[in-house]
């Protein structure tokens, strides 16, 4: 497709060990991923910085940082200093994801960030990056470490109003609102119209499109029961803060709200089988499978897979966000290759 930009994945690792990070990061790099990052989910996974600084060390030609982390359990210093200081060891360059919190505050016992609160720290957290001070909370704080490289900050949007905020204040957008074409022309409107209420050029904010996983199996029935069940944790963001702003047909909210209740948040990025499977039943029962999977999933043979990522470019979506959620690194793998065999 002459003039589309190339396919980009950027790989989310939830490793269990920094061992284990530093091995699939390694693995990542080699086959291509755009960018590495790791989740700040602290009762789940080791700590982000600290396997971050690890990784550093082995992987010298991908931008590393954190997708995400949140305003609630880390001061706005502690991440740009965090920031500053992977910038300084990473050779190739760094990057900041920040959303108002899930598993990584909820299953420490807190609370989601609000909006206005997530739009204050990352006003604070970029203006610390850049300029080494800012406001935070009525009160000057300071960064005597200013990155001589930039920072990008992204910003984790699964609802309009966080997208119209991601779009105003970050310097990119991870787009966890789904990949259907009414949802792609919805996300893109916006981004559009925020732009040029606050005097930004749209091409020079960097969307990242979450797609949980990208799963490639011989057998179609196969992808879809290893990759299926990432709708219910899709779902299970949408509910955090209601249906309203999500871009979803009333007919689905019902069933999309059923769906993320089955969600196990404890269990956040190593659901058992069983679990799965209960999830991909709900799905169907609740009606929506076939909705999710349209408006989320990218499964099946290499050659589906293959079609709907050209797909997925017509549409102005080039740049995918995976996990290891799914297969472990083993499953990303293939998805990178496939990618990379074709030039984009």
């Amino acid at each position: 497709m002459t003039g589309v930009p190339p396919v980009e994945i950027a790989l989310n690792l939830n490793a269990r060990t920094a061992a284990d990070a530093v091995r699939w990061a390694s693995i990542a790099q080699e086959h291509g991923a755009s960018r590495i990052g790791v989740w700040d989910s602290p009762a789940v996974v080791p700590d982000c910085w600290t396997t971050l600084g690890v990784v550093s060390q082995h992987v010298t030609a991908t931008p590393l940082g954190v997708t995400v982390t949140n305003p609630v359990t880390r001061h706005p210093v502690v991440t740009a200093s965090a920031a500053a200081t992977l910038a300084e060891v990473a050779p190739g360059g760094a990057f900041l994801g920040i959303g108002t919190g899930d598993s990584g505050v909820r299953n420490l016992g807190g609370r989601a960030s609000t909006l206005a609160g997530l739009g204050e720290y990352v006003r604070c957290v970029r203006d610390l990056l850049a300029r080494g001070h800012a406001r935070w909370r009525g009160a000057e704080v300071r960064l005597d470490r200013v990155p001589d490289t930039p920072v990008p900050v992204y910003v984790s949007a699964h609802g309009t109003r966080s997208l119209e905020l991601a779009a105003e204040t970050g310097d990119g957008v991870i787009v966890g609102l789904g990949l259907s074409e009414d949802v792609v022309a919805g996300v893109t409107a916006t981004v559009a119209r925020v732009c040029d209420r606050v005097g930004r050029d749209p091409a020079d904010l960097g969307l990242w499109w979450n797609t949980g996983s990208i799963t490639v199996d011989t057998d179609p029935d196969r992808a879809v029961a290893a990759g299926g069940w990432l709708v219910a944790s899709l779902a299970h963001h949408f509910t955090l803060s209601g249906t309203a702003t999500k871009m979803i047909p009333p007919e689905h909210r019902a069933g999309i709200e059923r769906l993320g209740a089955e969600y196990d948040l404890s269990r956040h990025g190593r659901q058992p089988v069983e679990l799965r499977e209960r999830y991909l039943a709900a799905a169907v029962e609740f009606g929506v499978w076939d909705y999710l999977a349209d408006r989320f999933l990218v499964l099946g043979t290499r050659e589906q897979v293959r079609r709907r990522l050209e797909l997925l470019r017509a549409r102005g979506v080039h740049r995918l966000e995976v996990g290891t959620g799914v297969a472990g690194i083993d499953g990303v793998v293939p998805v990178l290759d496939l990618v990379r065999s074709a030039g984009g």
